[in-house]
């Protein structure tokens, strides 16, 4: 691929997932798996894209092996199999896109594990083979076969340390193992060998005449290089973002640093400094958005809790609605922003129309949940928040109409939407003056849930 078509398709990635992120912030879970996999289809190296979509597909299941279905081998075996046909045929891009439909079902499956390992592996991508190998590692105890992959893999990351573990698991698995004790002793001499390496050339470096000649300039090319390898990765950044302050991942990735440290005071100076040198840079911009709006939200809770805990504190309230409203603007502003420059998403429309009919904008909020109810994965709950609009405009016909067709799109089992919209249609009936329609819709709630908000104490009054 030729390298602009690269950093292309590197960029998308990255807004796929930035989308994937606040998806999965908001809990729309099957919409930030979507766009995961997405980032690590145009990307299929970039490990953070793979750990970010491996952690939502497992906080489906809660982050509990056991709560995947005893019967969840039928669906994820054949995909297993397609994925190693794919890898026969030297399609070892596909065949990590394959697997990735199969950890969907199963987050901790060993099999699809090693099948992804055996793909990365084959596209040299051994840090990623090594992670997926690592992910499922608590879930192989007991296979000697799996450690032995996994041990191949660490070596060729010249993880030795990793892969003499993984020889000393196969040896307490299968104590007749052969292969296991002589690989063992020849890794250790290969750590050894490394670590005798560096040292020579740190040696050879301080050694070297201050007239280079070309031998010494390559010694201490070598010596950088390994003095790279023992950088922490927040130095890394650093030191790239000095030599090349156009590298705008390096920017993205430290601010990601400070902001998984809570530190979103320096993360948003760091994002500062990378819209200074690319100022026209979405992801820069987008990113810096995100942290200040987590930054005045955070602030608004403390405010909340000061005004909660003394409710006579008029300088916290006065306080609380000025930062409230700022906030409101913000992302007014900023989701404006997002929308223009990516009008085919829906989420993005879906989440300007939430933030408009907080603002009692209700005419364009309600505009941007009909165009984000094209989603498939909002079309229900869109079509909620336009009929919620719809009847904060004192347009109750209007709001019916909108709930009726959202029940029509309703799952089955879609209880939580079931109810909303049939309290809302006993709302709005009550309003319009239908109180026998009412009382039927509020029934449909009660018959679910009698202690659904107050839907007992509107059967009561009607009665």
């Amino acid at each position: 691929m030729p390298p602009e078509s690269a950093t292309q398709d590197l960029a998308k990635a990255r807004t796929f997932f930035q989308y994937g992120n606040d998806a999965a912030q908001k809990s729309n879970t099957d919409y930030a798996i979507d766009m995961y996999k997405q980032a690590c289809k145009l990307a299929p190296n970039e490990l953070t894209f793979r750990q970010a979509l491996r952690g939502v597909q497992r906080r489906k299941f809660n982050n509990d092996p056991s709560k995947v279905g005893r019967l969840v081998g039928a669906r994820t075996k054949p995909i297993q199999l397609r994925a190693r046909s794919a890898r026969s045929k030297e399609q070892y891009a596909q065949s990590l896109e394959i697997c990735e439909d199969g950890f969907t079902h199963n987050p901790w499956d060993v099999g699809i594990a090693r099948e992804a390992a055996e793909s990365a592996e084959m596209l040299g991508f051994y840090q990623l083979a090594q992670w997926y190998l690592e992910s499922v590692q608590s879930e192989a105890a007991k296979d000697a076969e799996f450690f032995r992959h996994a041990a191949h893999v660490h070596e060729l990351c010249e993880a030795w340390p990793k892969a003499i573990a993984a020889w000393e698991m196969v040896k307490k698995i299968d104590p007749h193992d052969d292969e296991a004790h002589r690989k063992i002793n020849g890794l250790s001499a290969s750590a050894t060998i490394k670590r005798a390496k560096y040292d020579d050339a740190v040696e050879k470096a301080m050694e070297a005449p201050a007239g280079k000649t070309e031998s010494a300039e390559e010694m201490e090319a070598e010596l950088g290089k390994l003095k790279q390898e023992k950088l922490s990765p927040e130095e890394r950044l650093k030191r790239e973002i000095k030599s090349d302050p156009t590298q705008i991942w390096a920017f993205l990735e430290l601010a990601d640093i400070f902001r998984k440290r809570s530190q979103l005071e320096i993360a948003e100076k760091v994002l500062g400094t990378g819209i200074k040198h690319n100022p026209k840079d979405n992801m820069l911009l987008q990113t810096y958005a995100d942290v200040q709006m987590t930054r005045m939200k955070r602030a608004l809770d403390a405010l909340s809790k000061r005004v909660a805990d003394d409710p006579t504190d008029a300088a916290s309230k006065s306080k609380l609605d000025q930062l409230a409203k700022l906030l409101l603007d913000y992302e007014i502003k900023e989701y404006r922003r997002r929308v223009t420059q990516n009008p085919d998403d829906y989420d993005l429309h879906y989440q300007l129309g939430l933030s408009l009919a907080k603002n009692g904008e209700y005419g364009e909020a309600i505009g941007e949940f009909q165009i984000a109810k094209s989603s498939p994965a909002l079309r229900v709950q869109a079509m909620l928040q336009a009929g919620l609009c719809f009847e904060a405009d004192g347009r109750g016909k209007l709001a019916e109409r909108t709930y009726l067709d959202a029940l029509k799109a309703l799952e089955p089992d879609d209880t939580a939407n079931f109810n909303a919209l049939h309290y809302q249609l006993g709302r709005v009936n009550e309003t319009l003056g239908n109180m026998e329609a009412a009382e039927e819709h509020y029934n449909e709630v009660a018959a679910n849930d009698y202690t659904y908000l107050d839907v007992a104490q509107r059967l009561r009054n009607l009665n």
